[in-house]
């Protein structure tokens, strides 16, 4: 086989593993951190699938408010739900008047680059609506401008949400095995077709 037609070979193999690459649902780690106007800082990490400015099935959630790390589940990840502001019907609030029926929904969270998008409740406990000590949450994909959270200490802070002051990031990822497999092969490809041109 000569020179010409291995690097029209490893070509079409490069172009079919960039194609599956693309087509795959690639998930991130990601870290994140929200500096409250008094200072505070709720700050911590998840995976999650990036989809323009979204980044939606988040998993391996963790927090820390001030450096404090929130308590997970056996996992060591806290749950994430997302907020739905009206599922239709009329309950009473705590006055007893009947507004719009809302509710936390588990794996819906969704976080955003910009803020603006971010609809989420980190949650030490599966059911929001019972016991639970630590919590963040930001609700600017609907309209709700705050951002709460609730320590392990049990310290409270609550604000009006800013989107200046929220912060998410990649974080880098490693080149795959795979990649480096395939280039070393390519270079070895290479030096045996060079050898054997000088030796001929």
């Amino acid at each position: 086989m000569n020179m010409k037609n291995i690097l029209k070979l490893v070509g079409i193999t490069f172009a079919l593993l960039v194609n599956t690459v693309v087509q795959a649902d690639i998930t991130y780690d990601y870290i994140y951190s929200y500096t409250f106007d008094n200072g505070e800082i709720v700050s911590g990490s998840f995976t999650g699938s990036e989809n323009g400015n979204l980044i939606t099935n988040l998993s391996n959630i963790t927090a820390s408010l001030n450096g404090n790390e929130f308590t997970t589940d056996p996992s060591g990840s806290l749950y994430g739900f997302s907020y739905l502001p009206d599922v239709g019907g009329l309950i009473p609030n705590a006055s007893g008047t009947l507004g719009p029926k809302a509710a936390w929904a588990i794996g819906g969270a969704v976080a955003s680059f910009d803020g603006t998008g971010n609809n989420f409740l980190f949650i030490d406990t599966i059911n929001p609506d019972g016991i639970f000590v630590n919590y963040f949450a930001i609700g600017s994909a609907f309209g709700d401008s705050t951002s709460v959270a609730r320590g392990p200490d049990g310290h409270f802070v609550n604000e009006n949400f800013s989107p200046a002051r929220w912060s998410v990031a990649q974080t880098p990822v490693p080149v795959p095995a795979a990649v480096w497999l395939f280039v070393s092969g390519l270079l070895g490809l290479l030096g045996m077709n060079k050898r054997r041109h000088q030796t001929a």
